[in-house]
């Protein structure tokens, strides 16, 4: 997250005098000068406060750099920790949901195996049921093949 500050929108401009006819290109020069005295190129006269105020901006400027760069740190580092504490609330409260309905099916687990075993110790056994059935069933065979017989006899 980057953003520009007014500390880098004011632009220094001055004014650019015609060059007279003929008159040669010194390049980037400096000719400190007194009053009165004829000026050996075209450019702009600065006084002494506006040369000291150049000066100045340009032995601030990697200051006023660095407040910048540490103030967009600072505020892309306060927007990552919100995010990081929103992502650990958000997971802290799945985590308390998911135990909450593990805890919950536990509990119903519990119950519904207390219901099968009361279910189970209250049916009849099975095989005293099948056994008896036998047994009668073998009864009732011999007591009718018996009773035929000396039906018949």
């Amino acid at each position: 997250m980057l953003s520009s500050t007014s500390a880098f929108a004011d632009n220094i401009s001055l004014p650019l005098p015609k060059p007279i006819p003929g008159e040669v290109d010194v390049g980037a020069a400096v000719s400190p000068m007194r009053k009165g005295q004829i000026a050996p190129f075209t450019g702009v006269l600065m006084s002494p406060k506006a040369t000291a105020s150049i000066i100045v901006e340009l032995n601030s400027i990697s200051t006023k750099i660095q407040i910048e760069v540490n103030k967009v740190k600072s505020e892309d580092k306060a927007y990552c920790d919100s995010r990081v504490n929103e992502a650990n609330i958000t997971a802290e409260t799945r985590v308390k949901i998911m135990q909450a309905t593990i805890d919950f099916n536990t509990k119903e687990r519990k119950i519904l195996e207390d219901r099968l075993k009361r279910e189970e110790s209250s049916s009849p056994n099975v095989a005293l049921w099948a056994g008896g059935g036998f047994v009668i069933g073998v009864a009732t065979t011999v007591l009718t093949v018996f009773a035929i017989n000396k039906a018949s006899n």
